[in-house]
């Protein structure tokens, strides 16, 4: 039998960047030096500390019990270190096992051949003693077996989650892109939605896919376990596990749940798919949660909060598009997002998840902070708005260009000066050439430049308001940052050699 008060060595696993986040959940609840490891958090605690873990925590992933670290330098090796633990305290000999391998920077490389050598050893061990072996379960088993093979010395652990603690239990479908919950949970924990909860602060989400955002944020303004919902955990199955202990947690986690929603602040989703929105209602109904958080369809460019809606958070994961001809297309949706905020969200704060974060700073909206997270292997960035005047960047063409030419001028070198030299004299000849011409025949527009030296390949035209440049799309051979230094040569003359300042001079590219 387990001793109850004991400190246990605890390790809980998570996504990379969330470790901090989970050091300061960890130690809330009562872990005793809860300390940031690579892809994970160090931590002690007792049985109660560790059942608590796994039934409250928003963030981790696993929550691990550390059994032995062998040497395991071989195969014979690990055999043998596996064998040192009484396996007969954790397992029942009928009962099924599954085993967890992960190994880097050791001798033995393969993960299944490594799991495999862990299994021989447990069920040998059970074997020999019992007469009788476990069977071997992917799915749920009563005791799952983690393995970390690190410079040839294996951790070895009992998983008490069992699996993922992020399969919180109402998401059966999800869209097309989805965001895990702890994710999601990690994003409006940094965008300062508990704070803004308590303050009974609306949140709402204009691009809220299957809903991820808005469920996790109506589970965190209730009090609500993100693990009361689930049905299975590692530890269920585990000789050692004490039922009464993990009663009382789940009773008193009703309790607080139970109390919580009797009052929740305004959390609202919308989304342009229809079949975006109908995953959501039913995601949303699974959590428990179909009076308390609304969804509906609704095209961003409608997309307003209610006159009587208390100002609070908009947070969105929007499309970032991981493909070229993808980012054409959701351009527009970021600066559409900033100008929804600009004319509607004044006074708010907002919160955009993205992996593209280049397009978040082409919304006209200057973030006041951002932290790096990743989405699976995809690293994104959080992008943190307070929706004031004062950080509102003017987005009209005039300003566009005076900021393209200012970056130009910024970016060029004195050596690329140097090598445009060609460019400007033959830019000069025209101008003296072209522009007499167009005034005797009384003509306000005229091309003083097209494409007359093939290393410039732009075309430059003059109006009575302004000077547009166009450049000539580049061979795919020719060298990209070749092509971006030319660039920014030729327009960082341009205001000095036409005498028109930066907001007037208009780029673009002709394919």
């Amino acid at each position: 039998m387990v001793n109850t008060t004991k400190l246990l060595n605890l390790f809980a696993t998570a996504p990379k960047g969330l470790e901090l986040l989970l050091v300061e959940e960890l130690r809330a609840l009562g872990a005793t030096h809860p300390a940031e490891k690579l892809a994970g958090v160090i931590f002690s605690g007792d049985l109660t500390l560790a059942y608590k873990a796994c039934l409250w925590s928003r963030l981790a992933n696993r929550i691990l019990l550390t059994l032995a670290k062998v040497p395991a330098a071989t195969p014979e090796a690990l055999y043998t270190g596996v064998q040192t633990i009484n396996w007969s305290e954790h397992i029942d000999p009928e009962g099924s096992i599954a085993v967890h391998f992960v190994c880097s920077q050791s001798n033995i490389t393969h993960t299944l051949f490594g799991a495999q050598k862990v299994k021989d050893a447990i069920v040998d061990q059970l074997r020999e003693k019992f007469g009788v072996r476990p069977n071997v379960s992917r799915e749920r088993p009563d005791v799952s077996i983690y393995v970390y093979l690190y410079r040839d010395e294996a951790t070895i652990s009992l998983d008490l989650s069992g699996e993922s603690l992020h399969k919180r239990g109402y998401r059966i479908v999800s869209g097309s892109a989805p965001l895990k919950e702890n994710l999601a949970a990690a994003i409006l924990m940094r965008a300062g939605w508990p704070a803004i909860a308590k303050d009974d602060g609306t949140l709402l989400d204009p691009m809220c896919g299957s809903g991820t955002l808005l469920i996790e944020a109506a589970l965190m303004a209730v009090d609500a376990a993100p693990g009361l919902e689930r049905d299975y955990f590692g530890f269920l199955g585990w000789k050692q596990h004490q039922p009464k202990i993990w009663q009382n947690l789940l009773n008193e986690a009703r309790m607080r749940k139970e109390e919580g929603m009797k009052s929740i602040p305004d959390i609202v989703g919308y989304d342009h798919d229809p079949i975006s929105v109908k995953i959501a209602f039913e995601n949303i109904e699974r959590a428990g949660l179909l009076s308390k958080v609304h969804v509906e369809k609704r095209e961003l460019s409608v997309f307003a909060p209610k006159a009587n809606a208390k100002p609070g958070l908009v947070i969105t994961n929007p499309p970032y598009g991981e493909r070229l001809s993808d980012i054409v297309d959701v351009q527009p949706l970021y600066m559409l997002f900033a100008e929804r905020l600009k004319q509607g969200f004044t006074g708010w704060k907002a919160a955009m998840f993205t992996g593209n974060p280049d397009l978040g700073k082409q919304m006209g909206l200057r973030a006041k902070k951002y932290y790096a997270l990743f989405n699976g292997a995809i690293p994104c960035k959080l992008l943190l708005f307070d929706v004031q005047s004062e950080y509102f960047i003017d987005r009209s063409p005039a300003a566009d260009n005076e900021r393209r030419i200012h970056a130009a001028q910024k970016a060029v070198s004195e050596q690329d000066m140097q090598a445009v030299q060609m460019f400007v004299n033959r830019l000069r000849k025209n101008i003296k050439q072209v522009k007499r011409q167009a005034q005797k025949k009384g003509e306000a527009s005229y091309r003083v430049y097209d494409a007359d030296i093939p290393e410039y390949a732009f075309i430059i035209d003059i109006t009575s308001e302004s000077v547009n440049v166009q450049e000539y799309e580049a061979p795919r051979n020719i060298n990209e940052e070749k092509v971006m230094r030319r660039r920014h040569a030729v327009l960082a003359v341009l205001p000095d050699i036409l005498d028109i300042s930066p907001d007037k001079i208009f780029f673009s590219i002709v394919k």
